[in-house]
This record gives C-alpha cells, sequence and structure tokens, in this order.
C-alpha cells in the first residue's frame, strides 16, 4: 500500500510564513550578490531559528526532521544564500552539541544561544572536496599533547564573519581530529571570500592555517577514522541540500505559476512544474522521515535535475527580461548550477551528467 502524502506539522508555516515574507522583501531591494546579508540573518536569530536545531535537554527546540526539511524548503524559496549560510552555521552547531567534550560543548552552546558566537563549518575535504588528491588538504601533526595544524579547509561559509571555526584535519596514522578554534587564532587566515557564479554574498573560500595550535581541549571528539561518522553526522547525502534545491525550484514554478494567470501559453507549463514539486516535497518529506525507499543520492538527483529544469523555465518563461541583470529569473539559473558542485555526490554528478548528455 502507498502512503499517504506526509503533511508537516502545521505550526511551521505559521511560524515562518513572516520571516520568509521579510527575508524575499530583502532580497529583492538588493541587487549587491556580493553584500554579507546581515539583517537576513539577524532575523534568524530574533526568530530563534538556531534552537530548532538544538536538543531540548541543552535548551533548543529540537524540531523533526519532516519539520527541518520542510522549512528549509520554505526559507529557500525566499533566500538561497540566507538559508544556505544558515545550513553552515548549522552543520557547526549539530557537531557540537554532539560533541562529548562536554565543557567545550557547553561553552560554545552558550554563546551561541546568547548571540555573542556565531561558528562556521570546514569539514568538506574530509568526505567530498579534494578526495582525489593524496596529501591531505589539512594535516595535523602531534605536538606537545596537542596539534599542529597546516594546510587549508577550501570551502567554507562566511569564515570572516564568524568568531569560531568548526574543522577537520588528518593525522599522519590516518586518523582525522574535528575541533573547534576561535577564527583569530595566531597561525590562521582568511582570505576575502570567492568570487563565485552564485551565492557569493555567502562570503565561501578557503581558510588557511599555518602551524595553528589546537589544544586537546578543542577537540569536539576523540581522534577517529572518519571521525565525522563517529557521532552519525556526515555531511553528504542527507535531504537538506535536496530541500534547498527544492526551495529554490518552488521560487522558480511560483512564478511561472504567477505569470500563467495572464498568460494562457504558459498553464501547462505551470500545472506541470507544480504537479512535480508537489510529488517531490512528499518524496522528500517521506525521505526525511524514513518511510520510503528511496535513497538520499537518487532524491538529491532529482532534485538537481528539477531545479535545473524549473529555473530554466523560468527565464524562458520571463523571456528577455529575465536575461537583464536584476531579474530574479537570471539569479535563480545562476544559483541552481551550485547544486552541482556543493557537497555532491560521484553517483549524483554521474547521474546528472548522463540525464545532460541523454544517456539512459
Amino acid at each position: 500500500m502507498t502512503p499517504e502524502p506526509l503533511d508537516c506539522d502545521p505550526r511551521i508555516d505559521g511560524d515562518i510564513s513572516q520571516l520568509c515574507e521579510h527575508l524575499v522583501t530583502l532580497s529583492t531591494s538588493s541587487r549587491n550578490d556580493s553584500a554579507w546579508p546581515r539583517k537576513q540573518l539577524e532575523m534568524l536569530q530574533q526568530a530563534d531559528v538556531y534552537r530548532w536545531f538544538i536538543p531540548k535537554h541543552l535548551g533548543g527546540l529540537e524540531w523533526g526532521p519532516v519539520e527541518i526539511a520542510s522549512a528549509y524548503v520554505e526559507l529557500a524559496s525566499a533566500c538561497l544564500t540566507t538559508t544556505f549560510i544558515l545550513t553552515q552555521r548549522v552543520a557547526a552547531l549539530s557537531r557540537i552539541c554532539a560533541s562529548d567534550n562536554i565543557p567545550l560543548r557547553d561553552e560554545l552552546l552558550s554563546g551561541i544561544l546568547e548571540k555573542n558566537i556565531h561558528a562556521t563549518v570546514g569539514i568538506s575535504h574530509l568526505t567530498t572536496s579534494r578526495q582525489h588528491l593524496r596529501q591531505p588538504a589539512c594535516l595535523a601533526i602531534p605536538k606537545d599533547d596537542g596539534y599542529l595544524v597546516t594546510g587549508q579547509s577550501p570551502w567554507v561559509t562566511g569564515a570572516c564573519r564568524a568568531t569560531h571555526l568548526v574543522v577537520g584535519a588528518e593525522i599522519p596514522d590516518g586518523r582525522q581530529i574535528l575541533f573547534a578554534i576561535p577564527s583569530d587564532a595566531p597561525g590562521i587566515t582568511i582570505p576575502k571570500g570567492l568570487n563565485l557564479l552564485a551565492l557569493t554574498s555567502s562570503q565561501t573560500g578557503p581558510v588557511k592555517f599555518e602551524n595553528v595550535f589546537v589544544d586537546p581541549s578543542a577537540l569536539l571528539t576523540k581522534p577517529a577514522k572518519q571521525v565525522l561518522s563517529v557521532s552519525g553526522l556526515t555531511s553528504t547525502g542527507s535531504t537538506q541540500t535536496s530541500a534547498l534545491a527544492l526551495g529554490l525550484a518552488t521560487a522558480a514554478v511560483n512564478f511561472i505559476e504567477r505569470e500563467s494567470l495572464h498568460r494562457p501559453d504558459l498553464t501547462e507549463t505551470a500545472e506541470a512544474l507544480k504537479a512535480q514539486q508537489f510529488a517531490l516535497k512528499d518524496r522528500l518529506l517521506k525521505t526525511a522521515s524514513g518511510i520510503t525507499s528511496s535513497t538520499n543520492e537518487e532524491l538529491r538527483t532529482d532534485m538537481n535535475s528539477f531545479v535545473l529544469r524549473t529555473t530554466q523555465a523560468s527565464m524562458a518563461a520571463a523571456k528577455g527580461a529575465g536575461f537583464v541583470d536584476g531579474h530574479p529569473a537570471g539569479r535563480w539559473c545562476r544559483e541552481a548550477l551550485f547544486f552541482l558542485v556543493w557537497s555532491c555526490p560521484q553517483s549524483v554528478i554521474q547521474a546528472n551528467l548522463c540525464e545532460l548528455a541523454g544517456i539512459e
């Protein structure tokens, strides 16, 4: 028997609808794609969004995976950049919450809840980024009961706006460490964020380490092989990025639907894309809840396809106006390319390449 469509908690829409409206307003009023979204992130703090992701016994609201997936879709449809930055801060927060270093965990959590600590994460080199290279991107040499870390974390979002970094490094014996350290610690250099094709305002780029001393008290967990899997918090293959892709696709579909109200030639397209959007959201929520046979990678593959198709459809619907700088359709098309490269497992990349090449 096929399960009934899974609805998220009805309080979700009520809790964040006004927040999303403000995010949309700020997004459409600014044409500077490189400006840090300070006001947007302050709104998330004022709405206590970070408590969604913190367990109740640590002072949070402990939203479930279905609630969070649904919220990510809504937020990303309003402002993908702000939501992307949120996911990176939440990735750091999740690893802090899961830490068995209780004094460090409590100190960082207290600062995050009091809004004077902002943490982001640099761990992609432990999972998908730079894995083809023989030399570790970030090497930790045991020294004086601690570690000297040298190298770089190639993809860190908002490091220049963070007070703390959650970073991974590899020890010569093949184990890895995960540590939290102030972003202004001696030996850390944070260059200006890269000029990306989209989401430049997330200020994503490398963080460099030159003999940065990491005291054992800064370790979030003990050294281990594949340290991210120790606490079950691997970063790739989750529904999070799929939710963001669906959020961006939703913005594009909603645009086409609005246009179809006074352009009958768009009606069939709008209805078809809306039906696909509904089906994919239902599938996303079922995958998040664990009641589906679809794998996270299969879901990500289909979400990548959908966000690419819908954003390009919005460009076609907007016609020449969409090709003028400042129109949202142009931004959506650029932002959709993000999902081909960010935390994208090789199997998903291969599947998307096959689709683009017309290979069954």
